[in-house]
């Protein structure tokens, strides 16, 4: 009877936690890492890191940044998009690109990426 009642009770909490917020991938193309940077508790911008493990060259890509503070509440959310173009290189397979955005964010200390659109060089895409 005390091993029920302990799942029973183990199961109630844990499923009223949160979950740990995690980076979102799409098509083969990884999000490495992601790093927010804090000026006097704002969040004002963010890099993020994104490698190629597809076939086809990426020339595109579209995401949704989640800011989170050290609680894992989250604070706010923005749209952040990359495209290849006359000076920028498309992502070739293997490689990797590194993006700057702006964000302005109060109280955020994380930032995950969720990446919602990929296109490549060949003309297919991938999300909404």
């Amino acid at each position: 009877m005390n091993y029920k009642l302990f799942f029973f009770l183990s199961f109630f909490i844990f499923s009223f936690s949160k979950d740990t917020p995690k980076h979102s991938s799409m098509a083969n193309v990884n999000v490495l890492k992601a790093y927010s940077q804090n000026i006097l508790g704002k969040n004002v911008g963010y890099y993020v890191e994104f490698k190629n493990n597809a076939s086809n060259e990426v020339d595109a890509l579209k995401w949704e940044a989640l800011f989170y503070d050290n609680f894992n509440d989250l604070k706010g959310q923005s749209e952040g998009n990359w495209s290849s173009g006359n000076f920028i290189s498309s992502i070739k397979k293997g490689e990797t690109c590194k993006d700057l955005e702006t964000a302005w964010v109060k109280d955020a200390s994380k930032v995950f990426i969720k990446i919602t659109r990929v296109h490549f060089t060949n003309g297919k895409s991938f999300g909404k």
